[in-house]
């Protein structure tokens, strides 16, 4: 089906309502082609793009689906939209959970998010934040060991693999 506008234009309107209504009748393959035309002549229509994602995992053709999901998050995040690019990069950790562009990006965006300007973490390389001590020190210090709180050597432990120091009197900055 061309989708063709009586003028010879890509009818978007059209080609859009057919595809919707392949998914409807439960028809995945033409449905399938339906959303790569649709994104064929439009690749910045993320939402066709992260539907047309959807139906390749209904299909099981998760490594298509990753592609075309990745595809969708450089689009979100390039138009400015971290939330939503970080939804779509969820979607590709679930089909595989040790994607590392998917777990750098989100990773990225987790920063960018949770790091604002004057904030005591500073991003160190590409996938490790550097956290300053000074404040656990003096959260030990204000919290001296007694019988109801542990010894300052239990408040506060070193992660060696992220290089950084965590405190249990402050919150955990990772996300949810």
């Amino acid at each position: 089906m061309a989708n063709l506008a009586g003028d010879g234009r890509f009818d978007r309107r059209a080609a859009l309502d057919n595809a919707q209504r392949l998914v409807q009748q439960n028809k995945l393959s033409p449905a399938i082609e339906a959303y790569e035309r649709l994104t064929r002549q439009e690749p910045s229509d993320w939402a066709s793009a992260n539907t047309l994602g959807d139906l390749l995992v209904r299909a099981r053709r998760t490594d298509q689906a990753i592609r075309e999901y990745l595809r969708v998050a450089h689009c979100l995040t390039t138009m400015g939209f971290h939330a939503r690019a970080g939804a779509i990069y969820k979607k590709v950790l679930r089909l595989d959970p040790t994607h590392v562009e998917a777990l750098r990006e989100t990773e990225s965006l987790n920063i960018q998010r949770f790091t604002k300007p004057g904030d005591q973490a500073k991003r160190v390389g590409e996938t490790q934040v550097q956290v300053d001590p000074a404040p656990v020190a003096a959260a030990v210090v204000d919290h001296p060991a007694t019988p109801e709180t542990p010894p300052a050597s239990k408040t506060a432990e070193r992660d060696d693999r992220q290089d950084c120091t965590w405190s249990l009197d402050q919150p955990d900055p990772s996300p949810a």
